[in-house]
């Protein structure tokens, strides 16, 4: 799983470095900022359409072959730039760096889920607490690296230097494939006589539909944070190194707590720790309005990235529990689809609504809506919680008559 990690990395390393190198190119090249922005916007253009296709996908041929093409693919995309330096290559890039780097996210995560796991729910969630924690260092080594490599040799060669690391990925999915240690079960052709399977019928089991409701939620939080930290620091006059260092706490409570996922897993069961997030996410942006300085800004995003920095693997496990035998890459690609879609609308929607209303309402408005989903998920939870003990002392009384 180690080994997995490490490729993880090399490939998200490419996957962040890019947009970096993308908008800072663009500006080099004396784009719009409106185009700067749909260029990255089309980033998540091919996900939000074929995230599910994708997962059908890789449930029928297992990981294999997604790993290494994805990786050779997010190669290609990151080399674009610096063989044509111009827009026209730059949407091109963005385009097959989104589509690339689904296709590996969905086959890592697929892995992740199934790797030496051998019906062991714990291992299940420390391979997803390593995968988050490969993803906390690659997102930190990747803009910054981009950075550093752009002041250091230009802004066209640095594009060639982060094509090498998923060309080393490739090399080692390649050579190394975990395909063979997967107890892979191939999705199963559905009977003429039978209903066409689709994806909302995932759906209809009640914990899934919870957890979907929770993913929506989870990740509307972690992008409208950063949309609106550095929109609300510029309004109070905050330098862009201090709004940085905000959103640089973020990042370091992520890493932290993903580095005691280890301890965490072991502890507290999934459902818990992502009901626990949503209460922070709705306490954190409702107090945001009311501290207008640089260090409660500062606590309240590290304590908002402990939240949410524990939550992927607890939702991943539950995925790969929950999901439909020979259906965990359609169900992780659904997934996808809803981060992708929060990435491409909220930012669009909150700046429209934040220009006639307001920041601080949209904080708040954030903190509502948050706090609303979990008061539905957590009595959802409860229900479930009461309906399994009442089988399980009906059982008992079975037994007992016997």
């Amino acid at each position: 799983m180690r080994t997995l990690v490490i490729y993880s990395i090399l490939c998200h390393i490419a996957f962040a470095g890019s947009r970096v190198a993308i908008a800072l190119g663009g500006l080099e090249l004396q784009a719009s900022t409106f185009a700067i922005g749909l260029i990255l916007s089309f980033y998540s253009l091919l996900p939000l359409a074929l995230s599910v296709s994708s997962g059908k996908w890789i449930d029928r041929v297992g990981i294999h072959r997604p790993l290494v093409g994805g990786a050779l693919l997010l190669a290609f995309g990151t080399v674009v730039p610096f063989l044509a330096w111009d827009i026209g290559a730059f949407y091109l890039a963005s385009v097959c760096l989104g589509l690339a780097f689904m296709v590996v996210h969905l086959g890592l995560q697929r892995a992740a889920g199934e790797l030496d796991v051998k019906g062991d729910e714990t291992q299940r969630k420390l391979n997803f607490s390593l995968l988050a924690l490969g993803f906390s260092i690659s997102g930190f080594c990747g803009p910054s690296g981009a950075g550093f490599l752009i002041d250091a040799i230009g802004h066209r060669p640095v594009f060639l230097v982060l094509a090498v690391f998923p060309l080393f990925a490739a090399l080692g999915f390649w050579r190394f494939p975990f395909a063979k240690r997967l107890p892979h079960t191939p999705r199963e052709r559905p009977s003429p006589d039978a209903p066409p399977e689709r994806v909302l019928d995932l759906l209809k089991d009640p914990e899934l539909r919870r957890l979907y409701i929770a993913i929506a939620l989870i990740s509307s939080s972690w992008d409208v944070h950063q949309f609106l930290v550095p929109l609300y620091g510029a309004s109070l006059g905050l330098s862009a190194s201090s709004i940085g260092v905000v959103l640089g706490s973020f990042a370091a409570a992520t890493f932290l707590v993903r580095l005691a996922m280890p301890w965490i897993v072991r502890r507290y069961n999934e459902w818990p720790m992502i009901l626990g997030a949503m209460a922070i996410a709705t306490t954190v942006y409702a107090l945001y309005p009311f501290f207008p300085t640089i260090m409660p800004m500062v606590g309240l995003s590290f304590v908002l990235g402990l939240g949410l920095g524990v939550c992927q693997p607890m939702i991943l496990s539950i995925l790969h529990k929950r999901s439909p035998p020979g259906r965990i890459g359609e169900a992780v690609g659904l997934r996808l689809t809803l981060v992708a879609g929060s990435q491409t609308i909220l930012p669009t929607a909150f700046g429209a609504l934040g220009g006639a209303l307001g920041l601080g309402v949209m904080f708040w408005g954030s903190a509502l809506m948050v706090g609303a989903g979990a008061l539905y998920v957590i009595r959802g939870v409860r229900l479930s919680d009461s309906q399994q003990a009442q089988a399980a002392a009906a059982t008992d009384s079975l037994d007992d008559a016997k």
